[in-house]
């Protein structure tokens, strides 16, 4: 109730004020001096946001791009070389007056709202009113503040959202790869920490996303089966990883798998990124970390759900070697997503394993049955 009242207020507010002071459009400068971006939602969406924000770079090579990032996410953004400085925000007011004060002088020329939460629309607004670019599929009750205000392109790759915020803020439209670089201090601390076997091959299989959206995992079982299917047939660590809601599934699939290294929510974001920039290839569902492999090259074999296929989530580039295994859709529908994706073939991840391990030079050593 309380919350509902707060917004009302704040949308009714802002309906005068974007009466006495209208968002109009004024044109696109030409050489833009600073662009802040914002970008305040989950893991993944960071990701996708890396791509627009490459193409606003390769357009504006000599702007200072500075995003505004969820204060938990903000690791994304500080591992991608295409931004200069990353802001946080959070759902306290205090961010937004921070917001504020920062660019009450030095306001930016530009101002991008990519994948947002619709309560950063009026700051947005406070801080450039002429030259707000943002999708409206994301800004909730708050387009009336929106200057240059973009339509749901047609249907495709996520990342054509961000795609067409930026290239109508002037990106380029050659961007659409995801961007996250670790650090070289980062990747000689995982190599210190996992000297016994960072240098061999490692396989790495993420025990899953979030709770929020479980439906799209995979079952214990199929991971149980399949990994030991790797080991049997390959010479190759396996190592798990996750968060804190995977910790029954990994324990699980650790009991059934002895010899894999079990690391769920025993390394952080930072670390797993580094991971995968030495790991010969992930095995994942649709999560942030599948993304992750992407954006740092890392070979990924995607498992996903046909309401999450990967005509909408998959790699963008044909020649990096990734893989999809995708739950056909089936021609009636179920009514519930639920325990679907245990339906997946084990013979299809098997043979998508062994053509991606194939293509990194490791063949069984024990004849495929």
């Amino acid at each position: 109730m309380w919350k509902r009242g707060t917004q009302f207020i704040t949308e009714s507010a802002f309906r005068v004020l974007a009466r006495i002071f209208p968002p109009v459009a004024s044109p696109l400068p030409k050489d833009p001096r600073l662009i802040l971006v914002f970008s305040t939602t989950g893991i993944g969406d960071a990701l996708f946001d890396t791509a627009a924000i490459r193409s606003l770079r390769l357009a504006y090579p000599e702007a200072r791009i500075v995003v505004c990032a969820h204060r938990k996410r903000r690791s994304i953004l500080l591992h991608d070389p295409d931004v200069d400085e990353v802001l946080p925000y959070g759902k306290s007011p205090i961010y937004a007056f921070r917001l504020l004060q920062r660019f009450r002088r030095d306001r930016p020329d530009l101002v991008i709202l990519l994948n947002i939460n619709p309560e950063v629309v009026p700051v947005a607004y406070c801080i450039n009113r002429h030259a707000l670019f943002g999708g409206s599929w994301r800004c909730g009750n708050y387009e009336f503040l929106i200057s240059h205000l973009i339509d749901t392109p047609e249907e495709g790759h996520i990342l054509r959202l961000g795609a067409a915020i930026a290239v109508a803020a002037g990106g380029s439209e050659e961007a659409y790869s995801m961007v996250y670089c670790p650090a070289d201090l980062e990747i000689h601390a995982v190599r210190q920490r996992f000297a016994g076997w960072i240098d061999q091959p490692f396989i790495v299989f993420q025990t899953g996303g979030g709770r929020s959206r479980a439906w799209r995992d995979w079952p214990v079982e199929s991971y149980v089966r399949n990994i030991q299917w790797v080991q049997q047939h390959y010479p190759i660590k396996v190592i798990l990883t996750g968060g804190w809601d995977n910790e029954k599934a990994a324990t699980e699939i650790e009991a059934a798998c002895p010899g894999v290294v079990n690391l769920c929510s025993k390394t952080t974001l930072e670390e797993t990124a580094a991971l995968l920039a030495r790991a010969t290839m992930l095995v994942s569902t649709d999560t942030g970390i599948l993304f992750i492999a992407y954006a740092t090259g890392c070979l990924a074999l995607a498992i996903l759900h046909h309401a999450s296929p990967g005509s909408l989530i998959g790699s963008r580039d044909p020649i990096a070697g990734h893989e999809v295994v995708e739950l056909p859709k089936p021609m009636q529908p179920t009514g519930t997503l639920e325990g679907e994706m245990g339906k997946i073939r084990d013979k299809d991840v098997r043979a998508a394993i062994l053509r991606m391990l194939a293509r990194r030079g490791i063949h069984p050593i024990v004849p495929l049955s």
